[in-house]
């Protein structure tokens, strides 16, 4: 008797220990940037997420979305930390493959979210399907300017596997169903408004003819916007941007933009955390995970479920 009670004395410790050295996954996000409002709202469905799941997570980011020896940087401070895993969104697709081979030899799971690398390491890549993005806001560019006519591309990063894929989803959409519409070089912005207003002031300077433009991202949605405003052209060329911001949604109000793209940021953040957390648990996740975006025009702007969309932290 006497020995059953201190073998079950000795369970109930070894229970007691092992509860209280259970370790809580660290789940860090090295983002992009954290500038444009996308960013913060992916950041706030990433800490809901860890929230539900009672993990841990923090957000980091370089300061412009071309630094990328600054996020390889922030990549290997945070490998240094030894987290259980990362959720990345890389600044360019090739040049962050070596940090992601590198975590995987150390045992750190990586997820991407966003933008993604050029390697199958990834358990899972959380992100809008870019391509077909771009192709409908190729649709929706057509429809504006009639099927006819010439069009151009402000994208943002260079090398950034979103601007690479919007800008191809949207330029193959046009060549195979709008034979008519001529679509101009891609130009970048680095994702840097002024720089996109400038880009925009330049391509209709020298293209008089121009019907219409696409943009890529907040940045250059913003930097397209306010070149077209200044330069009075309003409803003279078309505008479709991609995400959204109150002053993009403004420039819809106003008839500077005719629609626009926007993201589920809020799900792209905590299906990115989520995802991690289930690979680290040898839970099966999809290789792909495709959050669907919505096209906004005034058709649809007051629709609840787009403007929840719109207002991720609430009206201000």
């Amino acid at each position: 008797m006497k020995t059953k009670h201190i073998l079950g004395a000795l369970s109930l410790a070894a229970l007691m220990v092992s509860t209280a050295y259970a370790k809580t996954l660290t789940l860090p996000v090295v983002s992009k940037g954290y500038q444009h409002e996308f960013f913060q709202t992916v950041k706030m469905g990433t800490v809901a997420a860890a929230k539900d799941l009672g993990v841990e997570t923090s957000f980091v980011g370089p300061a412009d979305e071309t630094q990328i020896a600054e996020q390889i940087q922030l990549i290997e401070n945070t490998m240094a930390k030894k987290p259980d895993g990362i959720l990345l969104a890389a600044l360019d697709a090739n040049a962050l493959t070596p940090l992601v081979e590198t975590a995987n030899s150390r045992g750190i799971k990586v997820v991407t979210f966003d933008s993604g690398v050029n390697s199958d390491i990834p358990a899972s890549f959380v992100a809008t399907n870019n391509v077909k993005a771009g192709a409908e806001a190729a649709d929706a560019l057509a429809a504006e300017v009639g099927g006819k006519g010439k069009v151009g591309v402000i994208a943002h990063v260079a090398g950034t596997s979103s601007a690479i894929e919007r800008s191809e989803g949207f330029t193959k959409q046009m060549k195979e169903k709008y034979p008519q519409i001529t679509v101009l070089p891609v130009q970048y912005s680095d994702g840097d408004p002024q720089k996109a207003m400038d880009k925009t002031t330049d391509m209709v300077q020298a293209n008089p003819d121009l019907v219409g433009i696409y943009a890529t991202n907040e940045g250059s949605t913003l930097g397209v916007a306010n070149a077209i405003d200044s330069l009075g052209i309003k409803g003279k060329v078309k505008v479709i941007g991609f995400d959204s911001t109150e002053a993009i949604i403004g420039f819809l109000k106003s008839g500077v933009l005719q629609g626009f793209v926007v993201q589920d940021a809020y799900q792209i953040g905590y299906q990115g955390i989520k995802a991690l957390n289930d690979a680290i648990n040898g839970k099966t996740v999809a290789k792909v995970i495709d959050i669907p975006v919505k096209f906004v025009s005034m058709k649809n702007i007051n629709d609840p479920a787009v403007d929840k969309l719109l207002h991720p932290f609430g009206k201000k």
